[in-house]
């Protein structure tokens, strides 16, 4: 019975003292880093391209829409997102409602 108690003191011992290396070994490694970037990798180093992800918003579109009776811009529904060369866009869809 003390033998076994022993075995297993032991073995404690060496799985608490591996769980120390491990944690010490993790923490040296690199963490990765998520991006929420839109560019995407090229084909050499230094050159990137932005993904076309359209979202919808609606800004005004005194142009597109004209004013209401008090003078302000009249809101449209845009389709906004990043061209090839990562400017941001904008293009009209359509006016909203009133």
């Amino acid at each position: 019975m003390l033998r076994l108690l022993l075995s297993i003191a032991v073995l404690v011992a060496l799985l608490s003292g591996m769980g120390r290396i491990l944690a010490a070994e993790q923490s040296r490694l690199p963490q990765a880093v998520r991006s929420e970037s839109l560019e995407l990798p090229g084909l050499t180093a230094g050159c990137h391209v932005c993904e076309w992800r359209p979202k919808l918003n609606q800004k005004p579109a005194l142009d597109e829409c004209g004013a209401d009776d008090a003078g302000q811009a009249r809101i449209g529904l845009f389709e906004c997102g990043f061209s090839e060369d990562c400017q941001r866009e904008c293009h009209f869809l359509r006016c909203g409602t009133d």
